[in-house]
């Protein structure tokens, strides 16, 4: 744009010098040189940070690397590459014979465990009637003994002696009786607390199978679809992050994100309106508004390690990168992604310069059907 403001300066002062036969005296013509510059210039201060434009656009879209969580054999693989998904559609299959035995093992074990806890349970109910059975047997034994100890007193005979000597160890074994009974049901209580534990654990495992068999069947984690697929049927997968099986583009959220000089965003805010074109549809005018400022860049992080920074790499070129969101969210879907573009920023700030930004952005679009790289 800045060229073709010069081109209009130049026939200007062609149109001075020739037309009306100025003659090219010093001062006359460095008036116009200073005239040209000191115009251009204010131009271009005042339209850059007004309506910024950038010709380094690019249509984004999330990538998810599909590791699987279980490993196995590959017995099929339905998703074919570079056909539309649906989230939920099957992308490919492993062999679920290995995981399908150890959930029939947990499932057993479960069956057995809380078989076991109804096992216990009856224990503590047994226990709870002996501990009734200890009861009863002190009340009889108190009452022989209160019998044993009145006769003692009407007739203090060496027969009577004894039974009241008698009647009081059964008195006593009575007590310990119940003694027994009560720890008794307490070790039986604590049985079946443990075994309702082993019980949840068991529970856990077949959890555990199941969600591993479930993981046998591999599907769509968004809308998108697969490209890159790096398995045959037959191919044995791991869930090693580095061994993806393929990759999966997820278009169910498309982003546009361009970078600019950090000195052109003074200005932007989120909800600014603007206008985009993209290469792949050239004569096609897009809008939307500014979603974010990624107030972020690579420049400005240090990995840690043991050798220090080098003062000579520190530096930036500057840019920073803005994230948009198309007025018409089908219109990023029906963008490929990795599409170069330009976007134009129209903030609150020098309206009537953006109609410059608005001439040059409607000039790309018609210049993206030349066959220029």
């Amino acid at each position: 744009m800045i060229a073709f403001i010069t081109l209009i300066y130049t026939a200007f002062v062609v149109v001075v010098f020739i037309v009306f036969k100025v003659k090219p005296r010093p001062y006359p013509v460095a008036l116009t040189v200073a005239a040209g510059v000191l115009m251009i210039g204010a131009v271009v201060v005042l339209w850059v940070p007004s309506a910024p434009i950038s010709s380094q656009a690019i249509v984004s879209r999330y990538v998810v690397q599909l590791v699987p969580w279980v490993k196995g054999q590959v017995t099929s693989i339905p998703a074919q590459p570079n056909v539309p998904l649906k989230k939920g559609d099957v992308l490919y299959n492993i062999d679920s014979t290995p995981y399908q035995l150890s959930l029939d093992l947990a499932s057993s074990q479960l069956k057995a465990g809380e078989s076991n806890v109804l096992q216990l349970e009856a224990a503590v109910k047994v226990a709870q009637a002996g501990i009734e059975k200890a009861n009863a047997d002190i009340a009889q034994a108190k009452a022989s003994l209160d019998v044993a100890m009145s006769i003692d007193k009407l007739n203090p005979a060496a027969i009577a002696k004894l039974k009241l000597e008698e009647a009081r160890n059964q008195y006593s074994a009575s007590k310990a009786g119940l003694a027994s009974a009560e720890a008794g049901l307490t070790q039986a209580q604590i049985a079946v607390t443990a075994a309702n534990d082993s019980v949840n654990g068991l529970r856990s495992q077949v959890e555990i199978a199941e969600f591993n068999l479930q993981q046998c069947t591999v599907k769509a984690p968004a809308d998108g679809f697969i490209t890159n697929w790096q398995i045959r049927p037959g191919t044995f997968v791991t869930s090693i992050p580095l061994a993806a099986a393929g990759t999966f583009i997820d278009t169910s959220q498309t982003g546009i994100v361009a970078s600019y000089p950090a000195n052109q965003l003074m200005y932007v805010k989120p909800g600014q309106q603007v206008e985009m074109v993209f290469k792949s549809r050239p004569g096609y005018l897009f809008r939307g508004t500014v979603d974010t400022i990624i107030d972020a860049t690579g420049e400005g992080q240090f990995e840690t390690g043991g050798k220090l920074p080098s003062a000579a790499s520190i530096g930036s070129a500057g840019f920073l990168a803005v994230r948009f969101k198309m007025e018409n969210p089908t219109d990023a879907d029906s963008l490929p992604m990795g599409t170069p573009g330009a976007v134009a920023i129209y903030t609150d700030h020098g309206q009537p310069f953006a109609m410059i930004s608005k001439v040059t952005i409607r000039l790309k679009k018609w210049l993206y059907f030349l066959p220029i790289p």
